[in-house]
């Protein structure tokens, strides 16, 4: 069973992510770190605690992440891409918000669950950093791994022509995480912009299936692919960023991995870039990091994990 903290702004692609790892036999949630992005810091929030209500897992701590980035701006939020309440067509107004644990409890999950337990990042990267911030190497210390869904190498970003969300929403902390974690995967474009699932995968999964998830699977998929089409004309269903590091986790043998030295640009118009040295011979920095980057997988492979995870009534 492998134990995992994950940081997420659910959205349409993190509450796909928090319900495949709560319905996933090997995987145990052992809490969920609320941030903003997708949605503000309380609308994540309260998305989760509606997640956790279905699946009948209130046990798991909700614990109240970063509302701003490190510069204290505004966040830029996308209701127009997840939803109005953030999870698609999904009406949350009788869901009531929780009442969060405060930050500290990251570390004391971190203290009990060492060194077993893999961090994996969802949203914006603000309070990954503040981990590393206030810890500095103790994190390194006590984490087997950390994965982080960011970056966009040698492809487009998805917020700029060079930037991927979660990284360009706060720069600052990405380049924070990235000069100073080890350990680390970054799931970058490359892969996630591929991980799509169907519509036809979830009209299946509605119809066959009884989890506790499966009445929300197609309201939030077809809210969510409707607004694909306008983004990407003629795609059938949606890609699920966030699922691709779960599937990972599980399966490892079906991507393929790189390692380099990750850099962050946080200024100007790249802002948010980010960029390794992909030349035969590479150019390294001295004492900087080098963690690995996922460039390719099995989208076969992914797609029938995720059918399969799906159709499973976790006890």
């Amino acid at each position: 069973m492998k134990k995992i903290l994950i940081f997420a702004d659910p959205g349409v692609d993190d509450a796909f992510a928090i319900m495949y790892a709560l319905l996933h036999p090997e995987l145990e949630v052992v809490g969920i770190v609320c941030d903003y992005g997708n949605v503000s810091h309380s609308a994540a929030c309260r998305n989760t605690n509606f997640l956790l209500k279905l699946a009948d897992r209130e046990d798991i701590p909700i614990i109240n992440g970063s509302s701003t980035p490190l510069s204290g701006t505004d966040p830029q939020l996308f209701p127009e891409i997840h939803g109005y309440k953030g999870i698609g067509g999904l009406d949350l107004t009788h869901v009531q918000p929780p009442l969060p644990y405060p930050f500290y409890k990251i570390y004391e999950l971190i203290e009990q669950y060492a060194p077993e337990l893999t961090i994996v990042n969802l949203s914006r990267l603000t309070s990954l950093a503040r981990v590393f911030i206030e810890t500095g190497s103790w994190i390194q210390q006590k984490v087997k791994d950390i994965l982080i869904m960011g970056g966009a190498f040698l492809v487009p970003g998805n917020w700029t022509p060079l930037a991927e969300a979660n990284v360009c929403g706060d720069s600052q902390a990405a380049w924070v995480v990235a000069s100073k974690g080890k350990n680390m995967t970054f799931v970058p474009l490359n892969v996630s912009n591929r991980a799509i699932i169907s519509n036809k995968m979830i009209d299946h999964l509605s119809t066959y299936t009884q989890t506790p998830f499966t009445p929300i699977l197609k309201p939030i998929m077809d809210f969510y692919s409707n607004k694909y089409k306008e983004i990407i004309p003629g795609i059938q269903g949606a890609p699920l960023h966030d699922v691709t590091l779960l599937s990972y986790l599980t399966d490892k043998a079906s991507f393929l991995l790189v390692q380099k030295q990750v850099f962050v640009v946080t200024d100007g118009l790249a802002n948010g870039m980010t960029f390794a040295d992909f030349r035969p011979d590479p150019e390294m920095v001295p004492t900087y990091p080098v963690n690995q980057i996922m460039l390719d997988f099995s989208m076969e492979q992914f797609q029938n994990d995720f059918m399969k995870v799906f159709s499973r009534d976790r006890p």
